[in-house]
């Protein structure tokens, strides 16, 4: 300050004084030279103090050419605005005002004027290094991606490196940070990170910081020469001063004010002055030179870090105001989001499934109705009268309300409303379980009427009628519609969306969700059911295996339909696991379902009517009686395993044999007997009966041994 107070004394006075370089001189020099009303300009102060809300009063004369944090503060808000990041957290160095004040103006502006989200403004400090990683995880708890920190380069690699341990880099997340002009802070010795994780952390950051000279080499600056000769120049006679470049625009920014000053009449003027400083535009070494507030506005480069090195990706000029960005120089980068975006994906089943299995529903509902115009357009045939044609067309109803439900099955919410979607529930549940019970307690019934005409057979055994078979199915329809009934009035189906677990894809959360229809107690009402289902696919097991050796097309096909109880056993068991298992896969899970669905139902039919065409198409008029018979009686003499060729070793034995070839003869006359009933059906079962008896004493006569009443029988 002496030396300052000698030299305003001097004589002549100064006019305009070039400097100083440190803060601390500048302060109390910018503060005293207003009241000598002497301009003071700059070339390498950068502090933020010089351009607070005060700083016309304070510093009234004071101007710097060096580009301030408003430049700076600037470049960060396009680069913000260009990535569209409308959400970022910022950190921020509390002991050093270099970096807490133009902090503050950033973020105001930022959610003022950019509309930008602050999440969290971390503060730090070197005194309290240990709160950095706590509030680096409160950013990290409040999914910030885009971390604006302004702090020192010490402070900031200390900070970076807790952001190593914290996993809060990558492709994920980007750090922007003040520049420097040096890279050797990112290579401290004292830091809790190796080099090898540093160059991990770094990667990809960006860097603000004023440009040390303008990128147009070939254009003309002030003093009629290219920027590249004056640059050269400047390096030679100054190699190591970065602010080499703004010295030289200083002095011709002084100059080209003071003549502007003095006027014609070499009268020099104060106010000449500053408003000539004011008005100063000129193309420099820096860039264009113009100033606004006593503040430069100049050139900052956008910086980012590749492979160890800083790579020009952006220039914001303050003095045109613009930004440019050099995408060629970001590579294969891409900007992340600037936080996790949640998006819930309904998942439902593809169209292109949905339209295959509905096509093939469709085909087997159309054969269940060709089906049933023959069985109804032949139901008085001999071959297809005897096997129940009635108990057939149920089975063919049954069988189109399953074909049916693999379509509704496909409709989900996507397609329908909740209201709709709800009443679609009931719909598919009605349709599946009573179509269900149709066809398969069809089947069961006629499979028990086998089972009950094979075994144990009695001497006054009588026909069984359809009608004892319908009131078997009508008693377990009933208690399926009960079932139903009561599911529908005590806990109704209401539309209820479930998430699936989390898939994380870069910033996005995909959150899968699934529709369906649910009720407070259908697990209790679905139990029930099962149970039934199970304990009526057992019985019919069990019944198709005791007629396993029956082979009566005459009379019935019970052959054909144990094996359908078998397909249909097998492929609900491997459908009922399917569903619970890729419960959350839904077009695995639909396409298994129907294919167990359309495979069991077409067999069923396929088995149980593929006879009865073919039979009528080789006996259209049913007129072969005798092929009848002779089935009938292969298929109860097919129970036979094994013979004897020992004969009678006693008098007893040949008594007995006696009896047994009297009571044959018995039989045979009880089989002329069957001629005189009028109903077909009632004959036919008449003869069954009464020739199983006889082909039993045959086996009898076969197992002692006498050849010779056999051949007489």
């Amino acid at each position: 300050m002496k030396a300052l107070f000698d030299l305003i004394a001097a004589s002549p006075r100064p006019v305009a004084i070039l400097g100083g370089v440190c803060t601390e001189v500048n302060e109390p020099v910018a503060m005293a030279l207003k009241h000598w009303q002497i301009v003071q300009l700059s070339y390498a102060e950068t502090h933020a103090k010089f351009s607070t809300s005060d700083s016309q009063e304070l510093f009234l004369t004071f101007y710097r050419i060096v580009p301030g944090d408003r430049n700076l503060n600037n470049a960060k808000f396009r680069l913000i605005d260009y990535f569209k990041w409308k959400k970022i957290g910022t950190v921020k160095q509390n002991d050093d005002t270099r970096y807490a004040l133009p902090h503050e103006t950033l973020t105001t502006r930022l959610e003022n004027a950019y509309l930008v989200t602050i999440a969290y403004t971390a503060g730090i400090s070197l005194q309290e290094k240990d709160n950095i990683g706590r509030e680096l995880q409160e950013l990290k708890d409040r999914d910030v991606h885009i971390i604006v920190m302004d702090a020192s380069p010490n402070m900031s690699a200390i900070v970076l490196c807790e952001a190593y341990h914290k996993q809060m880099y990558g492709d994920q997340y980007v750090w922007i940070i003040p520049g420097d002009h040096t890279t050797s802070w990112v290579n401290q010795d004292n830091l809790n990170c190796t080099k090898e994780e540093m160059m991990k952390v770094l990667e990809n950051h960006f860097i603000i910081e004023f440009s040390l000279a303008r990128k147009d080499n070939l254009t003309y600056i002030v003093g009629d020469k290219r920027q590249a000769v004056i640059w050269d120049e400047l390096t030679r006679i100054s190699p190591d001063n970065i602010f080499r470049g703004y010295l030289y625009d200083g002095l011709w920014t002084l100059a080209i004010a003071l003549s502007k000053s003095l006027g014609a009449d070499a009268s020099f003027s104060y106010h000449k002055m500053l408003t000539a400083i004011d008005n100063t535009s000129f193309e420099g070494v820096t860039g264009r030179v113009r100033f606004e507030n006593n503040e430069r506005l100049g050139l900052v480069d956008v910086m980012q870090w590749k492979n160890g090195v800083y790579v020009d990706v952006g220039t914001f000029d303050g003095a045109s105001d613009t930004f440019t960005m050099y995408n060629e120089n970001l590579g294969d980068w891409k900007a992340p989001l600037d936080s996790t975006i949640v998006v819930r994906r309904g998942e439902y089943i593809s169209l292109p499934l949905l339209i295959g299995m509905s096509l093939l529903a469709l085909i087997g509902i159309a054969l269940s109705l060709i089906f049933l115009v023959i069985n109804i357009h032949y139901r008085n045939h001999r071959f297809i009268k005897m096997s129940s044609p009635n108990m057939n067309n149920i089975i063919i109803i049954g069988s189109m309300c399953t074909f049916a439900s693999v379509i509704l099955i496909g409709l989900d919410a996507h397609i329908l409303s909740d209201s709709h979607f709800v009443k679609l529930c009931y719909i598919k549940s009605w349709t599946m379980c009573l179509g269900f019970t149709l066809a398969f307690g069809s089947m069961f019934s006629k499979t028990w009427r086998g089972h009950s005409i094979f075994t144990n057979i009695r001497m006054d055994k009588k026909a069984i009628k359809d009608s004892k078979l319908l009131m078997i199915l009508a008693g377990l329809l009933a208690l399926d519609i009960v079932v139903l009934l009561l599911w529908a009035i005590f806990s109704p189906f209401r539309h209820v969306i479930t998430q699936l677990p989390q898939i994380t894809l870069d910033n996005k959360v995909i959150i899968p969700e699934i529709g369906f229809c649910e009720s407070t107690y259908s697990s209790v009402f679905q139990a029930i059911l099962y149970v039934i289902k199970g304990v009526l696919m057992i019985l019919g097991c069990f019944l198709a295996w005791e007629t396993r050796h029956v082979n009566v097309p005459a009379l019935n096909d019970s052959k054909f339909i144990g094996i359908s109880v078998y397909v249909v056993v097998v492929m609900s068991v491997l459908g009922l696991s399917t569903s619970v298992i890729l419960k959350e896969r839904v077009n695995e899970a639909y396409a298994l379902s129907s294919f167990f669905i359309i495979f069991s139902t077409s067999c069923t039919l396929c088995l149980v009517f593929g006879p009865k065409v073919k039979e009528l198409s080789t006996n259209p008029q049913g007129t072969e009686p005798r092929a009848y018979r002779r089935g009938l009686m292969k298929s109860v003499v097919a129970k036979t395993s094994q013979t004897s060729s020992q004969g009678p070793s006693s008098d007893a034995e040949r008594e007995a044999i006696s009896k047994l070839e009297a009571e044959n003869q018995l039989k045979k006359r009880s089989l002329h007997q069957v001629i005189k009933y009028n109903n077909i059906t009632a004959k036919i079962l008449y003869l069954f009966q009464k020739s199983t008896q006889l082909w039993d004493l045959l086996d009898k006569l076969r197992e002692m041994g006498d050849t010779q009443f056999l051949q007489q029988g």
